[in-house]
């Protein structure tokens, strides 16, 4: 019976050692998937930074060009004016 007893009982730790192992190997696997999540992640950040840093440039940009292009236009009227009254 003690025999009996001390089989069960070597055979329930090692599945428990073999179950516990297979748990360890899994929660290794999420670790490491979320430290690539987590990376990923802030590779995104530094782009969507970058990117919001772009877009203010090319708005300023875009509004010096249209101060620019109301000037040209502003002086090609002009110029109109002039050459008519001649």
């Amino acid at each position: 019976m003690a025999i009996t007893a001390l089989v069960g009982g070597l055979g329930i730790k090692q599945i428990w050692d073999i179950i516990k192992k297979k748990m360890d190997i899994n929660a290794n696997k999420d670790a490491r998937t979320d430290d690539f999540q987590i990376q990923v992640i802030e590779q995104l950040k530094e782009k969507i930074g970058d990117l919001e840093i772009k877009i203010d440039e090319l708005i300023e940009e875009n509004l010096s060009l249209k101060v620019k292009v109301a000037k040209m236009e502003e002086r090609l009227i002009l110029n109109a004016k002039n050459r008519v009254k001649k």
